[in-house]
C-alpha cells in the first residue's frame, strides 16, 4: 500500500481490508521527502462517493503537509 501511495500520492481502500470500509489515505514525508508516516480518513463504504475523491485528496493532502511543516519546525 505504501508503494502505491508514493507512486500515485494517494490510495484507496475499499473494503480489501474489512468488508464495508473504505478508506482513503495520503504520505507523511520529512524534509528529504521520506516517507515517515501515513494520513487517512475512513467511512463506511456507503458514505463513500468517488466523485469527492479529489476532494478527499486535497484535503489530506493540505493537513500532511501542516504536519510535515511542524514536525520540521520540531527539529
Amino acid at each position: 500500500m505504501l508503494e502505491l501511495i508514493g507512486r500515485n500520492g494517494f490510495a484507496v481502500n475499499q473494503e480489501r481490508s474489512e468488508r464495508g470500509l473504505v478508506a482513503v489515505g495520503v504520505l507523511v514525508r520529512d524534509r528529504d521527502g521520506t516517507a515517515q508516516a501515513g494520513l487517512s480518513v475512513s467511512m463506511p463504504s456507503v458514505r463513500y462517493d468517488p466523485h469527492g475523491l479529489r476532494s478527499l485528496i486535497a484535503t489530506l493532502s493540505v493537513a500532511a503537509r501542516a504536519l510535515e511543516a511542524d514536525l520540521a519546525a520540531a527539529h
